[in-house]
């Protein structure tokens, strides 16, 4: 279980996984060995199970921010899972969801043809709806 300081941990980190511990041990008011110690301790427990970056989509090339979402047509998602892994370097997210379909893609891809080339391996097992992005607001 964590507490409030914890909590303030990982809000943190959730908004800069980069802070350096002596800074973050200012904000929460403890010694930055606490930290380190709390930080781990979340590590080991599971609660923290990566870091990671989040870019600029644009900056990199990634000019199609899409979300898809999927309707397999065939129960075995092993031939979707083979389309996923193809596409991993454009795939940011891929959730299991409940209701009508059942996935939601985060993609990023370079261009419409690299879009179309995913849809068109796509279309050959699942339904689909895209879904484009147009801005983030937050």
């Amino acid at each position: 279980m964590i507490d409030e300081t914890d909590t303030q941990i990982l809000k943190e980190l959730n908004w800069n996984c980069r802070i350096q511990v002596k800074q973050l041990a200012k904000i929460v008011h403890l010694t930055a060995p606490a930290v380190s110690a709390r930080i781990a301790n979340m590590e080991d427990q599971g609660i923290i199970k990566k870091y990671t970056l989040e870019l600029d989509l644009e900056k990199v090339g990634l000019h199609r921010p899409v979300f898809i979402q999927v309707a397999l047509e065939d129960p075995n998602r092993k031939n979707y899972l083979k389309v996923i892994h193809k596409y991993r370097n454009a795939i940011r997210q891929n959730y299991k969801t409940t209701g009508d379909m059942n996935y939601l893609v985060e993609g990023a891809f370079h261009n419409n043809d690299e879009l179309n080339n995913f849809i068109t391996d796509l279309e050959k097992i699942a339904t689909y709806r895209v879904y484009d992005v147009l801005g983030e607001e937050f």
